[in-house]
């Protein structure tokens, strides 16, 4: 898909003309980036805060702690933002980055310029300061999400809720995960190993079926 599309196509966009969004990226110093899995994104440039939109594949927002050991926050789809709170803050907090996850491509946008908007934008920059907050509140819930799935106590309750969440969110008893084995272990902040014991043990019991990233929730299950 052309780039132009995918940034029409951008929930921090909507319900702003075409004509007028090709004015608002310049205004805004946007440019479009290739990032291979794997890569960093950077979002602070020559000490100026950015942000980023996802426009292809996705992107972990990540947290290592002192020994290394990484922590998936959260998985950024099309459409989502990031970068955008530790700009909000001017807040360098190295214990979290933005890892490409698969092949994508980005918008990186002046944070400063979103805020203070020329006024060849002033038109319809509160729209999509509205857009922008929108989304922000739908990343935290993600979050809340997250902070409810790793409070739980044991692996096993760790996964039902996880479960649970993604299945409410499909609305449907089967439903695709997005992650696979390893990357699902970081974000529950468990061993990878015991996890998939524990798997195995609610599919002997009848609890769950599952095919790779598929997954079942089975009659028993509550």
């Amino acid at each position: 898909m052309d780039a132009e599309k995918l940034v029409a196509e951008c929930p921090l966009f909507r319900q702003i003309h075409p004509d007028d969004l090709t004015a608002m990226l310049k205004c805004l110093s946007a440019r479009e980036v290739t990032a291979r899995k794997g890569e960093f994104i950077e979002t602070t440039s020559g000490g100026k805060p950015l942000m980023g939109v996802v426009l292809e594949g996705s992107v972990e927002m990540i947290s290592e702690d002192y020994f290394g050991k990484k922590s998936i926050l959260t998985v950024l789809t099309v459409g989502n933002l990031f970068g955008e709170t530790y700009s909000c803050l001017q807040a360098r907090n190295r214990t979290v980055a933005f890892q490409v996850r698969d092949d994508c491509r980005v918008l990186i946008l002046d944070y400063d310029r979103i805020l203070h908007a020329c006024k060849l934008v002033c038109r319809f920059h509160h729209r999509m300061i509205e857009n922008m907050v929108e989304l922000i509140a739908e990343k935290n819930l993600e979050l809340i999400e997250k902070l409810e799935v790793v409070s739980r106590t044991s692996i096993r309750e760790k996964l039902l809720t996880y479960l649970t969440r993604q299945a409410e969110r499909a609305g449907s008893l089967t439903f695709t995960i997005p992650m696979g084995r390893s990357e699902l272990a970081e974000y529950l902040c468990a061993d990878r190993s015991a996890m998939t014991r524990e798997l195995s043990k609610l599919r002997e019991e009848g609890i769950l079926a599952f095919d790779k990233r598929t997954f079942t929730l089975l009659e028993n299950w509550t």
